[in-house]
């Protein structure tokens, strides 16, 4: 997809000079959506703790839906960068995919071996693989913007 005007990464980062509030919105809108869902429904499963557990893991997956849009509209906000910058995106986003996926791996397997700390014991749940996931691809993007300076 090639356009006139390419979508800048400064203008979906604080303090860059170039930050645009409203591009920020649109870019998260789904995120914030997700996040007020998920912050609702654990909520309401610890209120409603004797649903039956297909009922209370459906409704614990509804923050999919709108994770699945917000990654749609990154995917097209990344489509739109320059060439350097599309590849820095995709470097970053695969360091977090891959680094949250050897976390899930590890706390799993402390889990399994018995070590009695609360990640390990509860596992990283949705929010934890969201915040992984976003810590991880801060972390990648700065080694792949620094690789490029």
């Amino acid at each position: 997809m090639t356009t006139d005007n390419p979508n800048l990464i400064e203008s979906v980062t604080p303090c860059s000079g170039q930050y645009s509030l409203k591009k920020d919105l649109v870019l998260n809108a789904w995120l914030l959506v997700a996040v007020i869902i998920y912050v609702v429904i654990l909520f309401v499963l610890k209120r409603f703790p004797t649903w039956t557990p297909l009922l209370r893991g459906s409704i614990a997956l509804l923050p999919l839906i709108p994770g699945l849009l917000y990654v749609r509209s990154w995917l097209k906000f990344v489509r739109g960068l320059d060439e350097l910058q599309r590849r820095i995106q995709t470097e970053a986003f695969l360091f977090a995919a891959l680094g949250t996926l050897v976390l899930g791996i590890i706390v799993d397997t402390l889990s399994e071996q018995g070590v009695k700390i609360a990640i390990a014991l509860h596992g990283l749940g949705f929010g934890g693989v969201v915040m992984g996931v976003f810590a991880l691809w801060l972390v990648g993007g700065a080694i792949a913007q620094g690789r490029y300076k």
